[in-house]
């Protein structure tokens, strides 16, 4: 394997590969990194690299700090397990079902020996009873993050999620669509017609299938924000699991091409095969290589991955003009300037339009000539 020429990528290997590929992508991170200055998106993969980080390098000066970052994560997960098992027994008691989706399901799953940080818990529910699943998370503990809509949960068609906080520092995110890239019914009952069963504290509970989590991970993947490259090595994860939840191909192009993601299914899978040697089966990327761009993608803009800088303001407007006008089309709704406003009302939290920055308003006017 070709040594990663980047940073980013040095660690992803360190925390994704095995024997001595590893320990040589940890050396190449210690001689160039810096701890003190070290990207957001790179700390949730120091637990995982910690192993190769050692192999690399015995006698390193960070080796006590990483180690600590590793202890602190461990136990941030233990407390996390819990809350998760003591959450998701109170909405089944409430009769609502629920599946488990990203880290946690992986963590207990992909991740067999090695330390995957869970950080917020991602749970999905109907969208018909999402408000009942909100006053079940309030009834236990855990509060919306402000500022929130009044609107109840599920009820509002440009909005899929909300995030809870417990009285000790957890994160939850309440999720009433499988694929918020494309919230739609369809997807849904299909999401859920897939779900496996996995266990959680010695109890079963339902979690996304690994077709429909590696589909949300690339996704997630091409992204700006910090989960992006914590979610390549959950891709890495899912593709190098060679039993169960082995990946169902023929499952993962019919959600990519019936939610648009093509592009991006494409990009975080040929990013693993050149930078860490980790493929996808060659008939699914020849198949996504003659795929045309959907338009819907066309308006993301180019596609880094990984990508170091944080998105402009511009950037920023776009894709989130790009998710308004792939929620509208899912939802079979002609868009409208109007909506695409009370869209980023709902997508920040506000309580008005009003609070919308004007100058928001006059970039959307710039976007909006990009066509349909």
């Amino acid at each position: 394997m070709t040594p990663p020429t980047t940073l980013p990528i040095a660690l992803l290997a360190a925390a994704t590969l095995t024997g001595p590929a590893a320990a040589e992508a940890g050396r190449t991170w210690l001689a160039a990194a810096d701890l003190e200055r070290l990207l957001p998106k790179q700390f949730p993969l120091l637990p995982l690299a910690v192993q190769a980080l050692e192999q690399a390098h015995p006698d390193h000066p960070w080796l006590p700090r990483l180690r600590g970052v590793h202890r602190r994560a461990w136990y941030a997960n233990q407390l996390m397990l819990g809350a998760a098992d003591k959450l998701t027994q109170a909405l089944v008691a409430a009769g609502i079902p629920i599946m488990l989706a990203d880290a946690l399901p992986l963590a207990l799953t992909v991740y067999t020996d090695r330390l995957r940080p869970i950080g917020a818990l991602a749970l999905i529910v109907p969208a018909d009873l999402a408000e009942e699943a909100c006053r079940v998370l309030a009834d236990q503990g855990w509060q919306g993050v402000a500022p929130t809509t009044a609107a109840p949960c599920g009820s509002v068609i440009w909005a899929t999620s909300r995030r809870f906080r417990s009285a000790g520092g957890q994160f939850a995110d309440l999720h009433w669509h499988a694929a918020a890239f494309w919230p739609s019914g369809e997807m849904d009952a299909a999401a859920w017609g897939r779900a496996r069963p996995i266990t959680l504290a010695g109890r079963p509970v339902l979690a996304l299938s690994a077709a429909d989590q590696l589909a949300r991970s690339c996704r997630t993947a091409i992204l700006p924000g910090p989960a992006a490259l914590i979610a390549l090595a959950d891709v890495a994860a899912l593709l190098m699991e060679r039993t169960d939840p082995e990946v169902d191909w023929p499952t993962v192009i019919e959600l990519a091409a019936h939610g648009h993601i093509e592009r991006s299914l494409l990009a975080a899978l040929e990013c693993l095969e050149d930078g860490l040697g980790i493929a996808a089966p060659p008939d699914v990327l020849a198949r996504l290589r003659m795929t045309p761009v959907s338009p819907f993608e066309a308006r993301e803009g180019p596609i880094a991955v990984p990508s170091d800088a944080a998105a402009s303001h511009r950037q920023a407007l776009r894709l989130a003009y790009a998710q308004y006008r792939r929620t509208a089309a899912a939802r079979g709704l002609a868009p409208q300037p109007g909506d695409f406003l009370t869209f980023l009302q709902y997508r920040w939290g506000l309580a008005s339009r009003r609070e919308i920055p004007r100058r928001i308003a006059a970039r959307f006017a710039q976007i909006t000539r990009c066509g349909p």
